[in-house]
């Protein structure tokens, strides 16, 4: 098929294509897509078939496009749907570890509140503000064996009060 040929075929069948498309498709810009791409098809094959009624090959091929592109967006739409339940399963996941986190976090706040005064600073320093032993001894004036006693008196409290408790 030359150029003045596929032309004239163009000129005569588009609208034709068009709407069939339009039938099946229910989308303006899809089915102008779909017609595109059928016409495409089409001089692509015929220069290397004969065909006899290239006009309904034509329409053949626009309807055939049609329903690969609803194949594609079905494809599209579930594989969207698992997407979003699987991010909502993740998320929900999160959220739950979150409140978890949270009650323990609550829990062991609540614990150290029961340890005297000094060992709450000397726990509060070593373990929020990540102070060395030797820092923590420097600025509270006492020997890094206090504070090792008292942080090893702070972590054994905590491992008896929450034996029983899942930390995980």
């Amino acid at each position: 098929m030359d150029r003045q040929s596929f032309e004239k075929l163009f000129k005569d069948n588009y609208s034709k294509a068009y709407y069939l498309a339009l039938r099946i498709l229910h989308d303006d810009e899809a089915s102008k897509d779909v017609v595109s791409d059928a016409f495409e098809l089409v001089w692509k094959r015929v220069r290397y078939q004969d065909v006899d009624n290239i006009s309904s090959y034509l329409l053949t091929t626009v309807k055939n496009v049609s329903l690969d592109y609803i194949r594609r967006q079905d494809i599209r739409s579930r594989y969207v749907l698992a997407s979003m339940k699987e991010t909502e399963m993740v998320v929900n996941s999160v959220y739950d570890h979150w409140d978890v986190h949270e009650e323990k976090i609550k829990a062991i706040m609540g614990a150290l509140t029961e340890l005297t005064p000094r060992t709450q600073q000397i726990v509060q320093l070593c373990y929020v503000e990540h102070k060395k032993y030797r820092e923590v001894a420097a600025e509270l004036d006492i020997s890094e064996s206090a504070v090792k006693k008292h942080i090893m008196q702070a972590l054994s409290y905590m491992r008896q009060k929450f034996k029983d408790a899942e930390f995980y």
